[in-house]
């Protein structure tokens, strides 16, 4: 069972200092100051529940860009979907660390060459951290979400595959333009009516293209094509 550290930052001081130096940071290691106060807890809310609350199974090297500009490269992190924090990992501790998330204004995961970079939005009024799959004038971005789907378990002629607890992913996607910041529909009709200047294009691209708007890389390639042609 792991420790979960929440880090409320009350000293910053010694951060700022080091931090125009981010080359001279300990590899792997989370360089916010450790010694203000901190809060230690047992989290045990995932014991026993199928795949990972996490974007990554593991925790990967970083980097995480706080709201006053401060960069940290090389950081253990990943990306909490059900609480929707970012969290990091000290080798000095040996510890998971929920990163407060009104310091944090973006943070970048990697996974081998590709890089998936987190921006801090506001949704429905609430700091959210969403997925940016396409930059720009004309932004687009995913929700990644995860929730428990709980075990029906209904005795013995109980036919359902669910007989364990596992975490179950949504992915809700975004628009950012000139016309404000919303939210996309996860359809061919809907989209075509999002881009009525595009929908010959539109209509053309479906044809040949297959999407599941499940899979963000499928729809990234779709908003790729949409940006293009605005």
């Amino acid at each position: 069972m792991k420790s979960i550290l929440i880090l409320t930052f009350s000293v910053l001081s010694a951060t700022v200092a080091c931090s125009q130096q981010v080359s001279d940071l300990p590899a792997n290691s989370f360089p916010f100051n450790l010694s203000g106060n901190t809060i230690q807890t047992f989290d045990n809310r995932y014991e026993g529940v199928r795949g990972h609350y996490t974007f990554f199974e593991d925790f990967s090297p970083g980097v995480v860009e706080l709201k006053n500009k401060e960069v940290y490269q090389n950081v253990l992190i990943n990306y909490d979907a059900v609480s929707d924090n970012l969290i990091a990992k000290s080798e000095r501790t040996s510890s998971n660390m929920v990163v407060r998330k009104d310091l944090v204004q973006k943070f970048v995961l990697r996974d081998g060459s590709r890089e998936f970079r987190f921006v801090k939005q506001s949704v429905n009024g609430l700091a959210t951290f969403l997925l940016e799959l396409v930059e720009g004038e004309t932004a687009f971005y995913c929700k990644v979400s995860k929730s428990i789907r709980r075990a029906e378990l209904g005795g013995a002629y109980n036919t359902s595959e669910s007989r364990y607890d596992e975490f179950k992913s949504s992915l809700i996607y975004y628009i950012k333009d000139l016309k404000g910041f919303r939210e996309i529909p996860q359809t061919k009709k809907g989209i075509i009516r999002s881009f009525p200047s595009l929908e010959n294009k539109l209509s053309t691209f479906f044809k040949k293209n297959k999407v599941d708007f499940n899979d963000y890389y499928e729809v990234q390639f779709l908003f790729e094509y949409i940006a293009e042609n605005l």
